[in-house]
């Protein structure tokens, strides 16, 4: 499959019991990763970051797919057309 570019938002609702669990996955998936840009919103207990991955889509499913089953955490995808 082809390697496209791809937006990948994470929202953590509860830093507390989540953050550890998404920043594994996120080390895992390093090696695709191009950006992270993180906002930790410590006063309300949540954390939202960005990433743009250079992946193909069945590496984007499976991370987004692990990322989604974590108890508090959402997750949108977009593919970039560039």
């Amino acid at each position: 499959m082809d390697e496209k570019r791809h937006i990948v938002t994470i929202v953590i609702e509860d830093r507390e019991k989540a953050f550890n669990h998404v920043s594994e996955l996120i080390h895992q998936h390093a090696s695709y990763i191009l950006l992270r840009v993180g906002y930790p919103m410590r006063d309300r207990n949540v954390s939202v970051i960005f990433l743009i991955m250079e992946a193909n889509l069945d590496i984007l499913g499976s991370f987004a797919g692990k990322l989604g089953q974590i108890e508090s955490v959402k997750v949108k995808t977009m593919t970039l057309k560039v």
